[in-house]
């Protein structure tokens, strides 16, 4: 299996409610691993909005890997491309992959992103997004309409960053879900995860599991260890 290099995750602790530069917000480990107790992605996968590597250090573990590519438009993150994912011209230019996994950022650059890489991706895509994705908006009613989601993860709200006061972790207004686009689907399915039931589950960054952990988590999920209760 080849992966490309990755930055080391790192936490950083915003005191401020003001958005982060680039829309950028690192994916908590079990945002993944979840993903990959209900969809055992394979093959070759793509990660476009790679950031510090949140997503793409678990899946370099995850053994039905056989291949990554990364991107991030910021040049100073580390990956393999350093190209704009809402424009088409530069999804010309990744590498074919069966899957792309990815945590984009939301406001108006998600669903540029999202139509991207269903075209991209010979089996699906899954992403993290705001449950309100779902609202066929102008940017993305046609798609969601043409292409609705195979599953969708409900997931237990995380805490990015901090009121404005820098005192206390703030939830957004409204909770991301994991949306699955799986080409193969012949339905769809919706399913509800209480953080009780998520593996390695923690509420924000100062909480959060070591990496170390989370790759033993990934481990336990391919060996089926760790069932979907």
């Amino acid at each position: 299996m080849t992966v490309a290099p990755l930055l080391t995750p790192e936490i950083t602790v915003i005191e401020t409610v003001t958005r982060h530069p680039l829309n950028f917000y690192e994916s908590p480990s079990w945002f993944t691993t979840e993903l990959l107790r209900h969809v055992p992605l394979s093959g070759v996968i793509g990660e476009p909005c790679v950031g510090h590597g949140a997503i793409a250090s678990l899946l370099s573990v995850w053994p039905y890997t056989k291949q990554m590519w990364t991107n991030d438009i910021d040049p100073h993150k580390a990956a393999d491309y350093q190209m704009d994912a809402t424009l088409s011209e530069s999804w010309a230019k990744f590498p074919d992959c069966d899957w792309i996994c990815t945590n984009p950022p939301y406001s108006e650059f998600a669903a540029p992103i999202i139509k991207n890489a269903y075209q991209k991706a010979r089996v699906g895509v899954a992403a993290f997004l705001l449950t309100s994705f779902l609202e066929p908006c102008d940017d993305r009613a046609d798609f969601l309409q043409q292409h609705p989601p195979s599953l969708v993860l409900i997931l237990p709200r995380f805490c990015f960053r901090k009121d404005k006061r820098g005192t206390r972790w703030a939830t957004d207004n409204i909770t991301i879900s994991c949306f699955v686009w799986d080409k193969r689907a012949t339905g769809q399915q919706i399913i509800i995860r209480p953080k009780s039931a998520i593996a390695g589950f923690y509420k924000n960054p100062e909480q959060a599991i070591s990496q170390e952990r989370a790759e033993e988590i990934v481990r336990a999920i391919a060996k089926g260890e760790l069932c979907n209760n």
